[in-house]
């Protein structure tokens, strides 16, 4: 088995495949970045997560592309090694459309969101998933990739982008009943992770590497920046209630702007590990959370942070507010983190009926919890 250096590993993002066959011991490196330290090290549960493993393995190509970005052959040659990797994913599912998978709803899921009335699911081999009544029931639609679609947001009622891996963006002006792609502008290389828009024109997405695209016009024409000198991944997105953008990456990457083109003002962030998530409670109240359970609060808009205990040391990759008071965290083997008091304190729940890695978490309009990850989608009631 090819075996590569772990010293050119690095943090991947919340959305990052690697091969199965990549070594354990590797896998678990490039899930945790540079600092392998039995500290950070997951638990048994995290190393046999399917959702894990899935965010983790297209990590190996873009880390090799970082380790020397001066020598041309060495480029060379670790696209080649690329190419061994990563043949089961890539070119061709940027360009095929995705197939009808009767379990579709209970496969790989990484992201839901609103469309008006309607939820929208995204996930594995370009899964497209709606629910009309508020995640009872879904129905796959078949768009054009096979790409792992690991974002999709709406700008209004209508109009939704989902983005993913080998560059892809997707567009639908119908409310998710049809796609098509936009041109990014970005190589199969591209791995896009999270996407926001503030209405149907203006909106951004980022990925790893510090990738960061903006569209003034709908997603017609793409413009790529970096938000930072830092090539650190860009996880997560997220708006406050007043308009205040928010980015959550790695190695304790946080950012915030009033624009999406910027400036962009570094944030002192309270952990240097991976960060990947972050969710405003108000206009100057947040939560980040990340690796090994770390939740840390912060009631001025990001300048001073304070540690919130979890029981469960796993990584954390989702969070909502209800509109009925409770905060819910929830990550890897299905652990959950629930607070009723604005998020000075969490207490855990593992759930009988979702048991699989929590990617996204969205609240129903009667209340319950729509849950996407690696056991699909799944409606829950908060004990």
């Amino acid at each position: 088995m090819l075996r590569l250096p772990q010293a050119v590993v690095t943090t991947p993002d919340r959305r990052f495949p690697i091969p199965a066959a990549f070594p354990t011991r590797s896998r678990i490196s490039a899930f945790l970045g540079r600092t392998w330290e039995g500290l950070h090290a997951p638990t048994p549960t995290a190393r046999s997560s399917p959702l894990w493993a899935a965010r983790s393995r297209a990590l190996c190509a873009g880390e090799r592309k970082r380790a020397d970005p001066q020598n041309n052959l060495s480029r060379r040659v670790l696209a080649c090694l690329t190419l061994t990797f990563l043949l089961p994913f890539a070119p061709a599912h940027a360009a095929e459309s995705s197939e009808p998978a009767p379990l579709a709803a209970q496969s790989l899921l990484l992201d839901v969101t609103r469309a008006g009335p309607r939820l929208v699911a995204v996930g594995d081999r370009g899964h497209v998933l709606l629910s009309d009544d508020e995640g009872v029931t879904w129905r796959q639609i078949i768009v054009p990739t096979r790409a792992m679609l690991t974002g999709v947001a709406f700008g209004d009622a209508t109009h939704g982008w989902a983005v993913g891996h080998d560059g892809v963006i997707l567009h639908t002006a119908d409310a998710g009943l049809t796609w098509t792609q936009q041109p990014s502008g970005q190589d199969l290389e591209t791995v896009l992770l999270d996407v926001a828009f503030a209405d149907a024109q203006h909106g951004f997405v980022v990925g790893a590497y510090g990738k960061c695209l903006v569209t003034t016009d709908g997603g017609r024409i793409w413009t790529s920046y970096s938000p930072s000198a830092e090539e650190m991944h860009l996880n997560q997105i997220a708006r406050s209630p007043d308009g205040t953008l928010y980015l959550a990456g790695e190695m304790g990457t946080l950012l915030t702007a009033r624009n999406p083109a910027g400036p962009w003002t570094i944030l002192d962030a309270p952990y240097d590990g991976s960060l990947h998530g972050l969710l405003p409670l108000d206009a100057s109240r947040l939560l980040v959370y990340g690796l090994r359970g770390r939740v840390f609060a912060s009631d001025d808009a990001g300048a001073t942070w304070s540690p919130r205990e979890t029981k469960v040391p796993v990584l954390l990759m989702a969070g909502v507010s209800l509109k009925a008071g409770p905060i819910v965290l929830a990550g890897l083997g299905g652990n959950f983190n629930i607070s009723r008091d604005a998020g000075a304190t969490f207490t855990p729940w593992q759930p009988l009926t979702y048991t699989g890695g929590v990617s996204a978490l969205l609240e129903a309009t009667d209340g319950a919890l729509v849950v996407v990850g690696e056991k699909g989608v799944a409606r829950l009631t908060l004990p």
